[in-house]
C-alpha cells in the first residue's frame, strides 16, 4: 500500500513572534544609551535614559508635600478626638493628603517616563540615537524582535483549506529553506491560519513555527516552504499488471490458488506503478505475467513472484 501523498511549495516571508519598535513616553534629551547591535536583553531592562532633572526636583517636592499632609492629618485626627478641630477640618486634611499620594505617584510616573526598558526578552536592533539627541515620541529607537521561534507566514490556495485545517490541529510538519543558508533544512510545524480567505487572492494565509535556537534566522528573511500533505492509502501495482474492459480497469489477483478478477480504479501513476483504488489487500498476489491465459475462478500455480 502506498499514500498517495501531494507536495505544495509556496514562498514565505519570517518574522519574529514578538516584534516592535521601541519609542519613548515623553520628548526628552538623551542622557544615556545602554545597549549595542544585537544585544540580547531580558523584560525591564534599562535600554535609555532621558534627562530627569526637573523630575527628580519634583518627585522630592511630592515626598515632602505627603509628609506634611500625613503630619496634618494626624494632628487633626487626633485633636478631633479632644473636640480642639471640627470634622470637616479632619476631612479637608485627609483629601489633602489622598491628593499628596497622588501626586507622588504621578512624579514618579514622570521619572519611570525618563526611562526607556525593553517590554520583552528579545534582540534589539542598531540605536538610532545618540548621548545629546533630542527625541520625540515618534523617535523610533531601534527594533525589538523575539526571534527564539520564528514564524514564516505563506498563502495557500483555497483548495487546501479543508487540508490546512488538518494540517494544523496536527500540527503536521513543513521544510524550509532561505538564499541566507543555501546548504541548510529548517523543519517547522503548521501552528496557525487566518480566519478567512482572501476574497480577491482565493488563498488562506498559514503559518509555520521553525525553532531557532540557534539564532540562525532573521525575521523578513524569505522562505521556500515544502508541505507534504498526506493523502489517503492506495494498493500500487506495476503498470503492465493493469488490464481495460468496456467497464473500466482491473487486475487479476491469485487467493486460495486461483485467478480473480479485481475491479480498480486508477488513481495516480508514479515512475512505473499505479496506484488503484479497488477491494485489495496489502497481502494480495497481482498477476503481472500470462495474464491473457487467465480465467475468473482458474486455478492457477503460482511459479514465482516478483516485487
Amino acid at each position: 500500500m502506498t499514500s498517495n501523498n501531494r507536495v505544495f511549495k509556496a514562498v514565505g516571508t519570517g518574522r519574529a513572534r514578538y516584534s516592535v519598535g521601541v519609542f519613548p513616553s515623553v520628548a526628552e534629551e538623551v542622557t544615556e544609551v545602554l545597549f549595542e547591535a544585537e544585544q540580547k536583553v531580558v523584560k525591564g531592562d534599562v535600554l535609555v535614559k532621558l534627562d530627569d532633572r526637573q523630575e527628580q526636583l519634583a518627585l522630592k517636592l511630592a515626598e515632602v508635600e505627603l509628609n506634611d499632609a500625613q503630619s496634618l492629618l494626624e494632628r487633626y485626627e487626633q485633636a478631633v478626638k479632644e473636640g480642639a478641630v471640627p470634622e470637616s477640618e479632619v476631612d479637608a486634611a485627609r483629601a489633602d493628603f489622598e491628593g499628596a499620594e497622588v501626586a507622588l505617584d504621578q512624579a514618579k510616573l514622570a521619572m519611570e517616563d525618563r526611562l526607556i526598558t525593553a517590554p520583552f526578552e528579545g534582540h534589539v536592533g542598531i540605536p538610532n540615537i545618540d548621548p545629546g539627541d533630542r527625541v520625540g515620541t515618534d523617535t523610533l529607537i531601534s527594533w525589538l524582535d523575539a526571534r527564539e521561534t520564528l514564524y514564516v507566514d505563506f498563502e495557500v490556495p483555497e483548495a487546501l483549506a479543508g487540508a490546512l485545517k488538518k494540517a494544523q490541529a496536527e500540527r503536521q510538519e513543513i521544510t524550509a529553506t532561505t538564499p541566507a543558508y543555501l546548504s541548510l533544512t529548517f523543519k517547522g510545524k503548521i501552528t496557525a491560519q487566518e480566519s478567512r480567505v482572501d476574497p480577491e487572492r482565493r488563498t488562506l494565509l498559514a503559518r509555520a513555527s521553525i525553532d531557532n535556537k540557534d539564532d540562525l534566522l532573521r525575521p523578513g528573511m524569505s522562505f521556500e516552504t515544502v508541505w507534504e500533505i498526506p493523502g489517503e492509502d492506495y494498493a500500487t501495482v506495476p503498470e503492465i499488471s493493469v488490464q481495460w474492459e468496456r467497464g473500466g480497469s482491473y487486475v487479476w489477483v491469485i487467493r486460495d490458488n486461483k485467478a480473480e478478477k479485481v475491479s480498480a480504479q486508477v488513481i495516480a501513476r508514479k515512475a512505473g506503478r499505479v496506484l488503484l483504488q479497488g477491494e485489495l489487500d496489502a497481502d494480495d498476489d497481482v498477476v503481472i505475467e500470462g495474464l491473457q491465459r487467465l480465467r475468473p475462478n482458474q486455478d492457477v500455480e503460482v511459479l514465482g513472484s516478483a516485487e
